[in-house]
């Protein structure tokens, strides 16, 4: 057997000695970690500034949503001097404006840091300060015996908070962004479809070496990592047109005892919307249990059959194809006419003859459903799809609803043809409708409507096509215009403004079913003067069953909606016309 050599085993003892050493260290350090000792101070001290969400702000620079930075505070009970408890109580009241048995409390018997104030805003943040620098002199805290650091009122950021300034003005246009308890990115309208613009980018850092005071200290040794915000958003919206829209929607919907009454008014050359308006609103920053049907925003997410706002698209698409003189007269058949064995078509005025102007200031059903079927159902489906239906409208909003159009398949039933001409059988939303009469506004061109104007230095882009002949769409307008002097919206005329536009009063489909009584009433229209041009979309949904006639409904929010915007310069009338 041979012999082990003397410095082999010196070696390996050694060796074992050095390994327990290292083994004993990691568990100090590991015990440390997960029960950090009070009095194991590190001289590094390192301070989170978070990265604030971007604001929405109007067309007239008023903030309406933002994040506020918002702040904890802690306190280690332990280095309170015992003496002097009742003081910091006292001045913790004052400063704070909670009662000193709240502080009391929090505190209790606990020697171990506690937070004792949460989400404190910055005024509250900086009488603290001045607070913990009067704690000092009055020496409330005892420094910590081997550290020689007092550790007084530990005041630090925490993540911010969403603010919206106008509370439920807006809504539920401007919507919500946040995380849900599954940790997933949720939201709805502005604050959702520009989430990844406003999104905070990067959170600021300090760290350095900390005085006595525990404070940092700003030397050559610090390291400071800046914060990026998230983008701002600019609105095309009025924010003061939009409050007072908004007032007039609450008062009407009382009196009209309607569900709900949605409006938007855009510039009809740009496609900027300037005020986009709901009666159900709620507040972003509380929403409770009833709020939750009112979180769908209806100028796209309610569809519905539009009734006779749908026949100056009709119109149009037989001017296009030249399948019409406006001036022909049709078989108005006394306002009832069988066109199928069980399909009466009828209208609320008896007329024998019409001609086409006369059929649309009259909103004739039964010469529209004649005038439809000249139109093939290639003409008619294409035509409808040029004109925005059946598509989302583009509006820089989330989660449209595109509506319903039959196929081409489907438009070879004479009678879906014909109730298409008039307005039924098809579900459209309001800012398509919007989207499609404004092209009678403007020349023919049809522009995407837009909420916001900017994020950040990038200006939005909206785009535009011209889908109809510039005779066509002043053809359209001037027979819309006869509709305001001589039919069914003649409430709306103001001397010295160009006002055109068309009713609709269309019944409600339940189940396959028209419901009696209930009815979506509708005014689609323009307003010009020599410098200003709008398309105003109104729809009244479900008015009192006794008041229900869009000249009864829509078009009184329509003429409120126009005298306040004279009242705001928004439209000037010509004096003399």
């Amino acid at each position: 057997m041979k012999k082990v050599d003397k410095n082999t085993i010196k070696i390996g003892i050694l060796f074992l000695v050095i390994l327990g050493l290292v083994f004993v260290f990691l568990l100090r350090v590991l015990y440390i970690s997960l029960n950090k000792p009070d009095h194991f101070i590190s001289r590094m001290i390192s301070h989170v500034d978070f990265a604030l969400r971007g604001k929405i702000i109007s067309s007239n620079n008023f903030v309406i949503a933002e994040n506020k930075k918002v702040y904890n505070v802690a306190i280690i009970p332990k280095y309170i001097n015992p003496n002097k408890k009742e003081l910091l109580f006292s001045l913790l009241s004052i400063y704070t404006n909670k009662p000193k048995s709240y502080f009391e409390e929090k505190i209790g018997t606990r020697t171990k840091r506690v937070v004792i104030l949460k989400n404190i805003p910055y005024q509250i943040k900086k009488n603290l300060e001045y607070l913990s620098n009067v704690l000092a002199i009055k020496k409330v805290f005892v420094e910590a015996k081997k550290s020689k650091i007092i550790y007084g009122l530990d005041i630090f950021e925490a993540p911010s908070k969403r603010v919206s300034l106008f509370k439920d003005k807006f809504e539920p246009v401007l919507g919500y962004a946040r995380w849900n308890k599954d940790h997933k990115r949720e939201g709805m309208g502005i604050e959702k479809y520009y989430d990844q613009f406003l999104m905070p980018r990067q959170n600021g850092y300090i760290k350095g070496y900390r005085d006595v005071q525990n404070h940092i200290i700003y030397d050559n040794s610090v390291v400071i990592k800046p914060r990026i915000d998230g983008k701002n958003i600019k609105l095309n919206i009025d924010m003061i047109l939009q409050g007072k829209i908004d007032n007039i929607l609450d008062e009407l919907k009382s009196k009209l005892k309607a569900k709900d009454i949605v409006v938007v008014v855009m510039q009809s050359n740009t496609g900027r919307i300037i005020s986009i308006a709901s009666a159900n609103r709620y507040d972003p920053m509380h929403i409770r249990q009833e709020d939750i049907p009112n979180l769908k925003i209806p100028h796209i997410q309610y569809s519905y059959e539009p009734g006779s706002v749908m026949k100056p698209i009709t119109l149009a698409m037989l001017l296009e194809h030249k399948k019409v003189n406006i001036l022909e007269v049709l078989d108005a058949h006394n306002g009832r006419w069988r066109f199928k064995p069980r399909f009466i078509i009828r209208d609320d005025e008896p007329f024998k003859w019409l001609n086409v102007i006369q059929a649309v200031i009259h909103s004739s059903n039964i010469v529209f459903a004649q005038l439809g079927l000249r139109l093939t159902p290639t003409e008619f489906r294409k035509g409808l799809l040029k004109f925005g239906f059946g598509n989302k409208s583009g509006i820089d909003l989330p989660y449209e609803y595109k509506g319903v159009l039959f196929s081409q398949r489907g438009l070879e039933n004479e009678t879906h043809r014909a109730s298409n001409a008039f307005g039924y059988a098809l579900q459209v939303n309001l800012i398509q409708l919007l989207k499609a009469y404004n092209t009678f506004n403007n020349n023919g061109i049809m522009v995407i409507p837009k909420i916001a104007y900017s994020y950040g230095d990038n200006i939005i882009e909206t785009k535009s096509i011209q889908i109809i002949s510039p005779a066509t769409a002043k053809t359209i307008s001037k027979i819309l215009r006869k509709v305001v002097l001589e039919g069914t919206a003649k409430a709306t005329n103001i001397k010295g403004l160009f006002i055109a536009g068309k009713t609709g009063t269309a019944k409600i489909n339940k189940n396959g079913k028209y419901i009696k009584g209930l009815y979506n009433s509708s005014f689609i229209g323009f307003v010009n003067d020599k410098k200003h041009k709008y398309t105003i979309a109104v729809l009244v949904i479900k008015p009192d069953s006794h008041r229900y006639f869009a000249s009864q409904t829509a078009v009184v929010v329509f003429k409120r909606i126009v005298e306040t915007m004279i009242d705001m310069n928004l439209l000037n009338p010509e004096k003399n016309n």
